[in-house]
């Protein structure tokens, strides 16, 4: 976009930004006009860590989705998926609005961490409430749609919600094998003596395996924070341990295979405690 001469520019030069368009197609029905277009700074998200997951332009409906890993991001964040959207005025309103429902759903449904921004037009949507201040500004060439300026106004969690303390059981290999002998030797026959009531039994013989489990199970008290992701379970911190011992070993050998595949299983375990989280 080219400047009047002697005036200051309004936006930094384009060299600044990553520039990602969809041209509108013979499927959309329309002759004028040319599609939507998302600009990224690169001091906030370079090209590599952009990728396309929507590109469709049907006549109810033109989306534009991509989804960027920034350099900085709160850690409750994964990445931040960016929908632009335009429905034009003679669209059928409620099948633009189903598609962009099915597309937005597949998206959380993959990516469940992630901050979901849509643009419409002039407005946005983010799914955290105060996530951004919106600032309107002059289109950008010959569009006839304003540009907005997006300042981050988001608050980190761990800020905004203090840790809190709890109790936990502690089972470990001593602690179980502890229970299994009081499980072992306590008389059962006391408890089908005792009534003839199969609720009554069973209330009772529920309640004392509980009293077991208080006086042989271990409890200790941890630290929950608020920003610490819901799937994060003990075999994720057991492969992180992993992880660590092994990198400490490589660093004294020199033989960083070890490390490599515990690596690995740092990812495996991730995915699978997600897939876990998810399905429940």
């Amino acid at each position: 976009m080219a400047e009047p001469s002697g005036t200051k520019p309004r936006y930094p030069a384009a060299e600044f930004f990553s520039v990602h368009r969809m041209d509108r197609t013979a499927d959309s029905g329309k002759s004028r006009g040319g599609g939507v277009c998302v600009m990224v700074y690169n001091s906030w998200c370079n090209n590599a860590n952009v990728v396309t997951l929507a590109c469709s332009c049907s006549p109810n409906l033109e989306l534009l989705a991509f989804k960027l890993r920034p350099f900085y991001l709160p850690r409750e964040f994964t990445s931040v998926i960016i929908n632009t959207v335009y429905i034009p005025p003679q669209a059928n309103m409620d099948t633009a609005l189903w598609e962009l429902h099915e597309a937005l759903t597949q998206f959380q449904a993959q990516h469940r961490d992630a901050a979901l921004i849509v643009d419409t037009r002039s407005l946005l949507h983010p799914t955290y409430k105060d996530s951004y201040k919106a600032l309107a500004h002059p289109p950008f060439g010959k569009s006839d749609h304003a540009a907005i300026f997006l300042l981050p106004k988001y608050k980190q969690r761990l800020k905004r919600e203090a840790p809190v303390q709890r109790e936990v059981a502690r089972w470990t290999d001593q602690s179980v094998a502890a229970l299994q002998d009081a499980l072992d030797d306590a008389d059962w026959d006391m408890f089908r003596r005792s009534t003839d009531d199969v609720s009554e039994f069973t209330e009772a013989v529920v309640g004392f395996i509980g009293k077991l489990v208080d006086d042989t199970i271990p409890r200790i008290t941890i630290k929950k924070f608020s920003n610490q992701k819901p799937w994060v379970d003990r075999t994720i911190r057991e492969a992180l341990n992993s992880r660590t011992a092994a990198y400490n070993a490589g660093i004294i050998s020199g033989n960083m295979d070890e490390y490599k595949s515990a690596a690995y299983g740092v990812r495996r375990a991730v995915r699978e405690a997600k897939r876990r989280y998810g399905k429940k």
